[in-house]
């Protein structure tokens, strides 16, 4: 389910971008040169943080190729994962220098969302951005929940059912097409209010996600707001 795993880190990498940009409404060429100036040094914090996340994922791939063949146990292929996350998450929040969040905000609250009930939230990985500072400009969240996989599915599958996110229609075709195939069972879930690559967004993006090793991540973006920011600097 590593599509899981990209699709966090792409809400996440848009979360780097606005933290990055400062968004004045001076309208004069040097306001205008100075947002440019600072939307192009989010990108290469952006090129940054996807180096490390290509870093985390090989590393994570090693893991895994271990457990496999037998040279790690579950357990410790477990402490080597966490390890691996704790590492990188660090880093990625050192080169972001964005503020770590701690729950969920009230405008994510006002939209259905509720948080995992006996589930851990990584700081590290976990990031906001707020309509009311303008350096940011528009609301999003991304949290990270960790825990057991049966713990993560079942959480996911109340607080979707609560904000009547439904499953991603991406993944409920793959499922189809394990069942038709005799494809082994794929782990994970994902419940979306979009689809990836759609043109037409709703006002709110809103995704429950949950990895095969227990991660949940709860993401939401005022996908209107991030627009406007964008095409402000067209």
């Amino acid at each position: 389910m590593k599509w899981l795993v990209l699709f966090r880190w792409v809400t996440l990498l848009m979360v780097l971008i606005a933290s990055s940009c400062n968004f004045g409404e001076d309208g004069s060429d040097r306001s205008f040169n100075q947002n440019l100036q600072s939307f192009n040094d989010s990108f290469n914090k952006v090129d940054s943080a996807i180096l490390l996340i290509d870093q985390m994922q090989d590393e994570l791939d090693i893991v895994e190729a271990q457990q496999q063949n037998g040279q790690l146990d579950a357990g410790e292929a477990k402490r080597a994962r966490q390890r691996i996350r704790s590492d990188y998450g660090n880093r990625i929040s050192q080169n972001s220098h964005v503020m770590p969040v701690t729950g969920l905000p009230l405008w994510a609250s006002q939209l259905g969302l509720s948080e995992p009930v006996g589930m851990t939230l990584d700081a590290n990985f976990s990031q906001s951005t707020s309509e009311n500072n303008p350096n940011e400009g528009y609301n999003s969240i991304v949290l990270v929940y960790r825990g057991s996989y049966d713990q993560a599915m079942q959480q996911a599958e109340i607080i979707s059912s609560r904000a009547s996110i439904p499953m991603s229609k991406d993944f409920a075709d793959a499922q189809q097409l394990a069942r038709e195939y005799d494809i082994a069972v794929l782990k994970g879930m994902a419940y979306m209010n979009f689809e990836i690559g759609a043109t037409q967004l709703p006002h709110y993006s809103v995704a429950i996600t949950v990895d095969e090793d227990g991660t949940l991540t709860i993401s939401a973006t005022d996908t209107q707001k991030f627009n406007e920011q964008m095409n402000d600097l067209e």
